[in-house]
């Protein structure tokens, strides 16, 4: 039976140092509590001002589709949701 081979340096490579490491853990953690950060103010919901489900103009709109106006602050008026059909 022959020896067995020599080990591959590839698989053996040297330990970090404490530095290193210590700075790749401070990083992780940096890179957490950015990711949570940015998250939190994401999160932060939209203000309709106004929003009527049934505008006087399409009384007879479905409540599946509604038509949400918000006014912009400097003083325009946002109109979304599904645009409004061609008949009168």
């Amino acid at each position: 039976r022959s020896p067995a081979p020599p080990p591959d340096p590839r698989f053996h490579q040297p330990t970090p140092s404490r530095y290193t490491r210590a700075a790749l853990l401070i990083f992780t953690a940096f890179l957490f509590w950015l990711a949570v950060t940015l998250r939190n103010a994401s999160n932060k919901p939209v203000k309709v001002v106004h929003a009527n489900r049934y505008s006087k103009e399409y009384k007879f709109r479905p409540a599946a589709s509604p038509v949400i106006t918000e006014t912009l602050k400097d003083g325009r008026v946002r109109v979304r949701g599904a645009p409004p059909t061609g008949r009168v």
